[in-house]
């Protein structure tokens, strides 16, 4: 699929052993998730929305340089597991505003429901959205925040899903619905289980990140 970028490098494929790993505890899961977002980080932003300007070196000469116009970004994450990629992304656009989508799973059904919304009215004031949720499973809360990011009026093709694992059949049934949202994913998995979950994956990453 060419809306997908997967991140292949060796400093992600460390934080994904540890994320991967049953023994890591609450400490090592959040640092590990905090570094591999700078590395998402890095890759999502390769288009980011910029501006040209002309600064004075100390040698007293005139340059042009690019200014990130991280105003105009705005992160979205999905809660819960959201939150913990918020952190890297804010550390390199410190201006970007932040909205919360809350979604909780029906683990009978795997219907994706939502609970909160704080996105803002002012849609055109953005010009690349970000969601931000380490797991693409089924994606079913990943299309129910995209249904509600486009009802509210933001433009599919100013929007990226960013996820640290990812299983085809979420890949597909994004770009099926979504053909005009990138996503950037750390990796891709081979097959999501008889509960919904990614294997081998990471197990529960809101659960990992909060509560273990």
């Amino acid at each position: 699929m060419q809306s997908v970028s997967i991140l292949r490098h060796p400093l992600a494929e460390e934080q994904l052993q540890l994320l991967r790993n049953k023994e890591s505890d609450i400490v090592t899961f959040r640092a590990a998730i905090t570094r591999l977002g700078y590395l998402l980080a890095v890759e999502t932003l390769k288009d980011a929305p910029c501006a040209e300007i002309r600064v004075t070196t100390p040698m007293q000469v005139e340059a042009a340089a690019t200014t990130l116009k991280d105003d105009k970004i705005l992160l979205v994450p999905i809660l819960r597991a959201g939150l913990g990629l918020v952190e890297s992304f804010l550390t390199f656009l410190p201006k970007a505003r932040v909205a919360h989508i809350g979604m909780s799973r029906d683990h009978e059904t795997l219907e994706a429901k939502l609970y909160t919304n704080s996105l803002p009215k002012n849609t055109s004031d953005f010009e690349q959205i970000l969601v931000l949720d380490p797991m693409l499973a089924t994606g079913n809360s990943s299309v129910k925040a995209l249904e509600v990011l486009i009802e509210a009026g933001f433009e599919a093709s100013k929007i990226k899903l960013v996820c640290a694992f990812s299983v085809k059949e979420g890949l597909a049934q994004i770009n099926n619905k979504f053909p005009d949202v990138k996503v950037v994913t750390a990796v891709v998995d081979p097959i999501l289980n008889e509960i919904g979950y990614i294997s081998p994956g990471c197990g529960d990453a809101g659960d990992r990140l909060f509560l273990i």
